[in-house]
Parts: C-alpha cells; structure tokens; sequence
C-alpha cells in the first residue's frame, strides 16, 4: 500500500468519525447480553410456589452483597423450594472425588415452626450429586436450626468434616434451599458455600451470593466467592436503582481509595454464535457495546497506570458452553481491554463499543464478555444494557480494514484502550 492510499484511507475514517461524510448502511443482527432487570438470580429458579408461599429474590436481608434467597410460608399442599441449575459449571468442569467438601449456606430465620416432628414440618438445604453417566452419587441433607423460633442473624449451616467426600466425580450437582408442606414461617438464605477443607481443590459452585441475575456469573476475590468472602472493595458490588441507562436497574462497582489491589469481573455466561441467524464466519465483526456512567474517579492515577487503574471489557471465544466443557478458551483469548475515561472526575451515561473479528478458528463456537476493574482502580461505576451485535458490513476495502483497537460510538466519544 502506497503512502498516498494510506493518507487517503485515514482521511476517509476521520471524516466518518466526525459525521462529515455519510457511511454505507450498516446492518447489525442484535443480541442483548443484558441490562439487569431480570427477576430471579443466575443459577437458580423456583421449583416450587404452592399456594401459601412466597419465593423471593430478596433485597431485605443479605449476608454478603445485597441479596438473598426467601421462602415465606404457611402450611402448604407440596413443600417450597429454590432449586438451582447444574452447580457445575466453566472452569468448574467437575465437583471433585476423594476431596473432603465442606458445603451449606447462611441462613436466618424468623417466625419458623420450632422443634419439627417429620421432614414435612422440616426447612433445610441439600446438595445432591450426580457422575457422567446420570447415576446419583448421593445427597448431603442440612436441616436448618428450628430449635428456636428466629434466629440471631444468619448463621451458618454446613456439614460435618468427612460427611462429603465424593467416591467419584459430579458432573451435575445440584442445590436445593426447602420449606416441608407443613413448615412455616420465613427463612432466608445466601452464601451457598462449596470448598474443598484444608485447601484442596474440590470445584466451584457459581453466583454463590445469589446477586447476579440470569445469564451473568462473577468472579470475586479471595477465591471467586464461593467461600462466602468477598473482599477488595468487591463486597461494595450491588444491583442498585441508584442509577439505570433503561429499566430500573444496573450494576454498581463501588472501589474504594485505599482498597487493597485486586481485580475482578461480573461477565456474561458463554452464547453460542449460531444463535446469530445464518451463525457467524471467521472474520465477521461482532460489536460489543455497554452504557457507562461514573463518579469518584481519579483521572491523574488513570493517566499514570492506563492499563491496572481502569475498568474495560473482557472478551473471548470459546469451543462450547456445556456446563462440562471446562474453560475451553480458543487459543489467543480473552483479551482484556481498558476504557478510556475522560479526564474528570464523574460522566454521565456513555455508550463504549469495540469492535472485534471472529477468529479463523472452527472452534470457536461461543462468546463471552466480562465487565472488568482492573487491579488498582478505583471509584464509582455503573453498567448497564450490555450488547453484541453481529454486523453485516458492507465492502470498506477502500477505507481499511477493521483492525482499530477503537470505535468511537453515540453523541459522546467514548474510546478503548487494548492490550494484547
């Protein structure tokens, strides 16, 4: 390419970015990743509401974040139950054999029938396990206290060393939080603990604080949060109504100053690209997309450590999203990028794109996209009505290709750094 082409191509995308020169038609197929108005939590749905019972997605009471689960209850034809989806799940492919598993939640209760004759005066929460082939492995069953009437805050309920050690792997596990028919009164529960003892590796069980709602799963530290501890300023991340770009709702991640560093992620569970119509080649261009809108920052840190005091998307490809898959990332991803923010200390909702290109690899069957802080940032952010769109680009050979780590979407500029 001559010095001439190159000049005229650049000019070409500055008079687009700048309105003064009208594109082709750009055409996109949409997938709405999510805002976060979604009423019930990721991993979890209501497996039974008999008539004189209430399950909610609780922002009343919680132990750790801002929500919990809830079962309100009289006397009932059939028992009330959360049951979760396959606990087993991304980089979790297994719950593990031969390891000493310490399992349970926190719960509270208030008002509960005391002193149970028989399971269906019972509350309780299990965990029930089953190998490849479907054959159950087994159930560890954890009566909740009802020796008194409301209890002191929440308290744990787990089992007992040695009482869950899988004789083979899980590769479905799945948790049940229960009101018997005849049990009454109303119980919360959050922090459903999955752990190997003494630091052996037994798996993970995801949305643990049961804060994120379907379609979305985080990471937070220590180790991911299914310990019942979240620390690093991450145990500040709510759903709020503080503030929403649509709806009612968005996410909020509030780092403080002087927080310890340490990243973390809220990211979309993994899509299959063929859900796209006519599913998507290598070298097609997806669009992801997500609202932003900040206070509390500290633009001259920013300006100093571009890459660790930012937030920015997490984006990959990956071979499948089978809750057995594994982490089974294409080669090459994910690739973190960073936003960058204007430099001030607070903006109101902006739109932050980026463009990427479907890899050449048959592999690559799905996607994913985090919401990312990266280790040393700090401040206030809020997401919401994160997007991917398939784009149906027309032929720009004469003004580049699509290989800009920017893209300068909506009224505001908004722009992204990345890191390769």
């Amino acid at each position: 390419m001559n010095t001439f082409t190159k000049r005229f191509q650049f000019s070409l995308l500055l008079l687009l970015a700048a309105g003064l020169l009208i594109a082709p038609a750009l055409k996109a197929q949409f997938h709405a990743v999510g805002g976060f108005e979604s009423n019930l939590p990721s991993y979890w749905t209501k497996g039974g509401e008999p008539a004189g019972s209430t399950l909610t997605w609780a922002t009343d009471q919680a132990r750790t974040l801002a929500r919990s689960l809830k079962i309100t209850k009289g006397v009932t034809s059939a028992e009330a139950a959360w049951v979760s989806e396959n606990a087993v799940d991304y980089w979790s492919p297994q719950h593990v054999a031969n390891v000493d598993i310490k399992i349970g939640a926190w719960v509270k209760t208030q008002n509960v029938n005391t002193n149970p004759a028989n399971d269906d005066a019972r509350w309780w929460i299990s965990y029930t396990f089953w190998d490849q082939a479907g054959q159950l492995i087994g159930e560890t069953k954890l009566p909740i206290d009802q020796s008194v009437a409301t209890s002191n805050g929440f308290v744990a309920d787990t089992n007992g060393v040695g009482e869950t050690v899988l004789p083979r792997d899980a590769w479905t596990t799945i948790i049940k939080f229960v009101g018997g028919k005849n049990a009454t009164g109303t119980v919360w529960a959050d922090d459903f603990i999955h752990v190997g003892r003494a630091g052996a590796w037994a798996g993970q069980n995801w949305n643990q604080t049961v804060d994120v709602p379907t379609g979305w799963l985080y990471w937070f530290p220590p180790i991911g949060g299914n310990d019942g501890r979240i620390l690093n300023g991450y145990e500040n991340t709510r759903l709020t109504n503080e503030e929403a770009h649509s709806g009612l709702t968005s996410l909020r991640f509030e780092l403080p100053f002087n927080r310890q560093p340490h990243d973390a992620f809220v990211g979309s569970k993994r899509f299959p690209l063929n859900q796209f119509p006519g599913g998507v080649k290598a070298g097609e261009v997806l669009r992801i997309s997500v609202w932003v809108k900040a206070k509390n920052l500290v633009p001259d840190s920013a300006k100093a450590y571009p890459v660790t005091w930012a937030v920015g998307f997490t984006y990959g490809f990956f071979k499948g999203n089978g809750n057995n898959d594994g982490f089974n990332n294409v080669s090459g991803y994910p690739i973190d990028t960073q936003f960058s923010f204007p430099s001030v200390t607070q903006f109101n909702w902006t739109k932050y794109s980026l463009d990427v290109k479907v890899p050449n690899d048959p592999e690559a069957r799905t996607f994913e996209v985090r919401l990312h802080p990266y280790s040393r940032f700090t401040g206030t952010v809020y997401f919401d009505d994160l997007s991917v769109e398939k784009l149906d680009l027309p032929n720009l050979a004469a003004v580049g290709g699509f290989e800009s780590a920017c893209l300068l979407i909506g009224k505001k500029a908004a722009s992204l750094r990345v890191r390769h």
